[in-house]
């Protein structure tokens, strides 16, 4: 048996091939912006399956309906979902959803809600498989997800982005695509998206160059001396190479800012849901941020506890990964019943 998880993102598409025979994982990331051209999913998807080959099942979950190309969400998914199976063989196709089960097109079609914007609950689910009682953080590129789960349920308040934000279960920054000043206050500003995220953690040297697929703000280089310009560019200054150590030292400044605000917002869910202590599972391109918050202290990655699956593989293709672990559980189970 194989199966594709796809992680279908308005920036990124990301998609894990399992062999569970073999007991091997492959995994391809790809830039994708959608709210540019739709042509750009097709072309993506068709790509990563020429680079993946081919297999039983594909097990999709998405959250590119989000994307300003489209009219609105419900649109977008149905789409999305009519690309999908346009690219790919209808009768292998399997949309995660938010009831912990799987739908094929027709009924996708007809439950749009149920599926658009779920990869964190995907994430969760699978999860909440190996902690029962935890709150698992996701912090890709531009977004993060807090998520808890006790007695093996997924307990977020929210069950859309709309609610999600109100409950500061989901948060609008992520590592990368996240303007500066969504993190500095500093009134001395400019408002320009000269940089971003992504450039203060280059600067640190806490990007690795596999995940990180987004082009710079200006198109050009992400080596340590253009992202501290970017950067400069933002307050107002223009760059100078034997300035790099003070832009560094700013950068740092910055990255305990998101720690800080990342961890306060943790703090308050934990309260809210659990009485004491309970571990902390960190995903996504920004695990690592997450893991020098708690520097051990309770804290666990996504991988933990997956056999076969190199860490090098499950960076950002958390959600992919899980789809494709859940779509397999999920068979089985009607297998079972027949």
């Amino acid at each position: 048996m194989e199966i594709i998880g796809w992680d279908i993102g308005g920036a990124h598409i990301k998609a894990s091939k399992i062999n569970f025979v073999k007991k091997k994982t492959l995994t391809k990331q790809l830039f994708c912006p959608i709210w540019i051209n739709i042509d750009n999913l097709n072309k993506s998807i068709l790509k990563i399956k020429k680079k993946l080959g081919g297999c039983d099942y594909h097990a999709i979950t998405m959250t590119a309906e989000l994307a300003d190309i489209f009219k609105n969400r419900n649109e977008g998914t149905k789409k999305i979902i009519n690309i999908l199976c346009k690219a790919i063989p209808e009768k292998k196709i399997f949309f995660y959803s938010n009831l912990k089960t799987f739908l094929k097109k027709k009924e996708a079609l007809k439950k749009t809600d149920a599926i658009n914007s779920m990869n964190w609950h995907a994430t969760a689910s699978l999860i909440s498989n190996f902690y029962p009682n935890c709150i698992l953080v996701d912090m890709g590129s531009s977004t993060t997800d807090i998520i808890p789960i006790k007695k093996k349920r997924i307990i977020a308040k929210g069950n859309n982005d709309y609610k999600r934000l109100v409950y500061r279960e989901l948060i609008y920054f992520g590592v990368i695509r996240t303007p500066i000043t969504a993190i500095e206050k500093n009134k001395n500003l400019i408002y320009e998206n000269f940089a971003n995220l992504g450039d203060i953690y280059r600067v640190l040297n806490k990007l690795p160059k596999k995940i990180d697929l987004t082009p710079s703000q200006d198109n050009k280089s992400k080596s340590k001396n253009d992202s501290a310009r970017r950067i400069a560019r933002v307050f107002g200054k223009d760059y100078k190479k034997k300035d790099f150590n003070t832009w560094k030292k700013l950068a740092l400044k910055i990255e305990n800012k998101q720690k800080k605000i990342l961890k306060e917002n943790i703090n308050k869910i934990r309260k809210r849901n659990f009485s004491g202590s309970v571990p902390i599972i960190g995903a996504g391109i920004g695990e690592f941020l997450i893991r020098e918050i708690y520097n051990k202290n309770n804290y666990f990655s996504f991988d933990s506890k997956l056999k076969n699956i190199k860490k090098t593989n499950v960076i950002n293709c958390e959600a992919a990964i899980s789809v494709a672990l859940l779509l397999n559980s999920f068979l089985k189970s009607k297998r079972s019943k027949f």
